[in-house]
């Protein structure tokens, strides 16, 4: 049996809920991040063949079934956290950045509103209540720790090993955790080997980017992408002093490459319920390119009357879901401060699509922020 033992730090606030949907330190959600970057470490041994790659999930990571019908497996791994201990952010404080949006306009004079940038990043577990608000009254605070206890069989550690390292690099947990809340970093203590720096090449080395066309085959994010600049895996070019001050870095790039000229809306009309035209709702009645970003959009809901392959459930609609596969994360560099680091898992959407240029609206996507203030990973 192999047993590592890493302190957790986390780089910016963590909307890590207990089952009161209050901020806790939890095993489970660290277990299912391993999870996550396990899957990607695995995806290539298996040739991205997702029965065989679920097969092998069970088998380490264990499995309940309701039913009984898969049978019931116990976890070859066991966590254990220093303590379960609730969140120290009780209040969301003042003096949140505000950033401009170019679509959210004064209802009376008609002019572009700035927007609370944490807000826009973090809406959900964050409401606006005469301010920005926590919505549950409990939030893991940045520069929180714990330590992590990690024991499993050593058939298991080159997969696990290299999962922790993706894990470390690119791993957030908790609420709006694509958009950079909940950014953990990995240091490892005692006689437990010391995780990678990220760069260009030791991400090569993971065997674990694949280019973004083969990446949009399949329906499930299982690689980096990669193009002919690189890993698909963007630095920004300063530091920040605080996680608030690249949180708002991060919002200004999002609504920037969301908005972009490239990415308008071309179609759509008034929404047919009397009080949403009267909010400036379009329906559309097929996706944009800017739909396959991520879905819902705020005011430009698709026809629910679009149907996969002409039959079956309603796809789009006010109920779909569609996970941005571009995401953020902070890193704490050596002297404090954080550098933001957005990174792209491209998948093929799990919404009908027709009519829709993937790669090319992904390109403008990657086109944009090669022009922003970022790097390509060095």
């Amino acid at each position: 049996m192999i047993k590592k033992t890493y302190r957790l730090q986390l780089a910016s606030p963590a909307f890590l809920g207990d089952a009161d949907q209050k901020g806790t330190w939890r095993t489970p959600p660290l277990k299912a991040l391993i999870r996550e970057w396990w899957r990607i470490a695995v995806a290539p041994q298996v040739a991205y063949e997702v029965g065989a790659l679920k097969t092998q999930e069970k088998a380490l990571f264990g499995t309940a079934a309701d039913d009984g019908s898969d049978g019931n497996q116990q976890s070859k791994i066991r966590l254990a956290l220093s303590d379960w201990r609730a969140g120290s952010c009780k209040q969301w404080e003042p003096g949140e950045a505000r950033v401009t949006h170019p679509e959210v306009k004064d209802r009376n004079t008609g002019k572009e509103r700035p927007v609370g940038a944490e807000l826009y990043l973090g809406y959900g577990p964050l409401v606006f209540q005469q301010g920005t608000q926590l919505n549950n009254g409990a939030a893991l605070q940045a520069k929180e720790e714990n330590t992590l206890k990690l024991a499993h069989a050593e058939e298991h550690d080159e997969a696990l090993t290299l999962a922790l390292t993706l894990a470390h690099w690119f791993g957030t947990i908790g609420g709006r955790s694509r958009n950079g809340w909940g950014s953990l970093g990995w240091e490892a203590l005692a006689d437990t080997p010391t995780l990678p720096v990220l760069s260009k090449a030791a991400l090569e080395h993971t065997g674990c980017s694949r280019p973004l066309a083969r990446c949009l085959d399949l329906d499930w994010p299982h690689a980096i992408g990669t193009d002919a600049k690189g890993a698909l895996v963007w630095r920004s070019k300063d530091t920040f002093r605080d996680w608030r001050a690249a949180m708002k870095f991060l919002a200004q790039t999002k609504i920037g490459f969301r908005t972009q000229e490239a990415l308008q809306f071309r179609h759509g009309g008034p929404h047919p319920n009397a009080k949403k035209r009267q909010n400036g709702w379009q329906l559309h009645d097929s996706p944009e390119p800017r739909h396959v970003l991520a879905y819902p959009v705020t005011h430009h809901e698709v026809s629910p009357q679009l149907r996969r392959n002409g039959g079956g459930e309603a796809d789009w609609g006010q109920d779909a879901r569609l996970a941005n596969t571009l995401r953020f994360k902070l890193q704490r560099e050596p002297d404090g401060s954080l550098r933001a680091l957005i990174y792209h898992t491209p998948c093929k959407p799990t919404l009908p699509h027709q009519g829709v240029d993937l790669l090319g609206t992904w390109q403008r996507v990657h086109d944009f922020l090669d022009n922003a203030a970022l790097t390509r990973l060095p």
